[in-house]
């Protein structure tokens, strides 16, 4: 083989490898808008109701699909790729109120029923937003999202236990602040 015929020979295998390149950026980014349509409502939804703010939401919905698409490859296949991306929402959120130190929950939209009052609904708002993160996040996951202990538990990185001891926690703490409400308008949700 002379020198032209090794040097095209190379050439087409650099080709080839640049061409398998290509095909498997296509099918990652095929995967990565799949993943980014299956679970987008599921984000923004968990965003809005942790921040009650569409602005809020929509940044971190963003935020946390770049962090999905930057830890692709860490996901490990032990649990859902919903309950994976659940926690890292989770967690962003978390982490986000924690910087801004943001006043979060807004339950009208969890809780309506037309039988309770307005001012029923705002004092369950700020009696659910006045929770510690920790024991919101739990609560908000068991009873509105209806999410199992251990999903939870996966979500959170903490053990189903902790989880049922928060729920239980924020309950009580709910129950609390509910007092009043309860003897007005009747029973509360809790």
């Amino acid at each position: 083989m002379d020198s032209e015929g090794l040097t095209a020979a190379l050439d087409t295998r650099q080709a080839e490898k640049e061409s398998r390149a290509e095909v498997r950026e296509r099918e990652r980014e095929r995967k990565l808008e799949q993943i980014y349509a299956d679970h987008v409502a599921m984000v923004y939804n968990l965003c809005y109701r942790m921040f009650a703010n569409r602005a809020d939401a929509q940044d971190a919905t963003q935020d946390v699909f770049i962090k999905v698409y930057k830890n692709l490859d860490r996901f490990r296949g032990r649990s859902k790729l919903s309950t994976w991306i659940y926690r890292i929402t989770m967690n962003h959120c978390i982490d986000r109120m924690r910087r801004k130190k943001l006043k979060t929950v807004e339950l009208q939209e969890w809780v309506a029923s037309p039988k309770r009052d307005h001012d029923a609904r705002i004092e369950l708002e700020r009696a659910v937003a006045s929770l510690p993160a920790s024991y919101r996040s739990v609560f908000m996951l068991h009873d509105i999202q209806g999410f199992r202990h251990a999903e939870i538990a996966e979500i959170l990185g903490i053990t189903a236990g902790s989880s049922k001891s928060l729920l239980h926690r924020s309950r009580v703490i709910l129950r609390k602040k509910l007092k009043g409400i309860r003897r007005r308008n009747g029973p509360t949700p809790v």
